[in-house]
């Protein structure tokens, strides 16, 4: 009998979402992803703000509980019976195709804001549902996490390069936590199964989606290389323009209440990022130039999860040993030299 699988990358953020992403919705829109496999779009999901569909709303028919800081901000509107609406519609659109279908969706805020039971509700429409969480070493991760959440206006989170406090925030809720995040989805369900795969060193988005696709036996990734141009969706600024960015966020803040300041702060805000962008592409800053962890910033974010990786490698046994997992270990684990 034809089958009906689901994929869902469930993050965490910066860990290539936005890329595994944004070449499915690229390949839907082109009309050039293969028949077996459907990444839902246009009807069969909800509108997104720009050209990349992500699927964010599946957290809502299955929330996870309040964190320890009293923090569960509500990602959509969509509403559970919408969302089980759109479910049936895929299901019954990969019934018209016939044959085996891969359904491959993503909702990078999965790992924390989604409860495990969202398995089971999924599992009430498709034939089999394999979730992902990517584990990305965490200096890294953390170093990625802020720089975008300073480029971001409405972030009003994210207004300081100090990734020692940012560190100390996302730790304390669990983020990039994997030892956490093992034990909260390995509950013993039948209704569906959690991989982790390593994100890989140096390696492009082509071979992450490929690890993806091989850890959850979904075969051969849909690589079309036609639509790659080796752009990064979330460039890096140099350390002068972060720090302006940072700078002008903080101002604004303080300088809200007086008429015209916010309008003024937003605009000089875009003019700064516009400026970031065009020295990128012009070539005009060096490697060294780039934002980046300081040594003991490095050292302060791998101290902080070192424990929790620990207990990650136990709980992998032996899949740890591996040549991939081993790497990944030696970068979150090993001094920092």
């Amino acid at each position: 009998m034809s089958k009906v699988r689901l994929l869902v990358h469930l993050g965490p953020m910066k860990t290539g979402t936005s890329s595994f992403a944004y070449h499915f919705s690229r390949l839907t829109s082109a009309g050039t992803l293969p028949r077996s496999v459907i990444y839902p779009t246009g009807e069969l999901w909800f509108p997104a703000r720009g050209e990349i569909v992500k699927h964010h709303d599946l957290v809502e028919i299955a929330l996870a509980p309040l964190n320890a800081s009293g923090e569960r901000r509500r990602s959509t509107d969509a509403t559970p019976a919408l969302i089980r609406g759109r479910l049936s519609a895929i299901v019954a659109e990969a019934t018209r195709r016939g044959g085996d279908v891969r359904v491959v969706m993503v909702c990078e805020i999965g790992d924390q804001r989604a409860a495990p039971k969202l398995g089971k509700v999924l599992r009430e429409y498709f034939d089999s549902v394999d979730f992902v969480i990517v584990a990305r070493d965490q200096p890294s991760a953390i170093r990625s996490l802020i720089a975008q959440q300073i480029r971001m206006w409405d972030r009003t989170d994210g207004t300081a390069l100090d990734p020692n406090a940012f560190t100390r925030k996302h730790a304390a809720r669990g983020s990039y936590d994997y030892a956490r995040l093992w034990d909260k989805w390995n509950t013993g369900s039948d209704d569906y199964s959690v991989h982790f795969v390593p994100y890989r060193s140096g390696v492009n988005t082509t071979d992450l989606s490929q690890d993806i696709f091989t850890a959850t036996g979904f075969g051969d990734f849909p690589h079309s290389p036609d639509l790659s141009n080796g752009e990064r969706i979330h460039s890096t600024f140099s350390h002068k323009r972060m720090n302006d960015l940072a700078t002008i966020k903080s101002w604004a803040l303080r300088l809200a209440v007086i008429p015209g300041a916010l309008w003024l702060s937003r605009w000089l805000f875009h003019f700064v990022v516009r400026r970031a962008h065009s020295e990128l592409k012009g070539d005009a800053i060096q490697p060294s130039d780039t934002w980046t962890l300081s040594p003991a910033e490095h050292s302060f974010i791998v101290e902080k999860y070192r424990t929790s990786n620990k207990q990650f490698r136990e709980k992998l046994g032996a899949e740890g040993n591996n040549a991939r997992w081993a790497e990944w270990f030696a970068r979150t684990l090993d001094p920092v030299t």
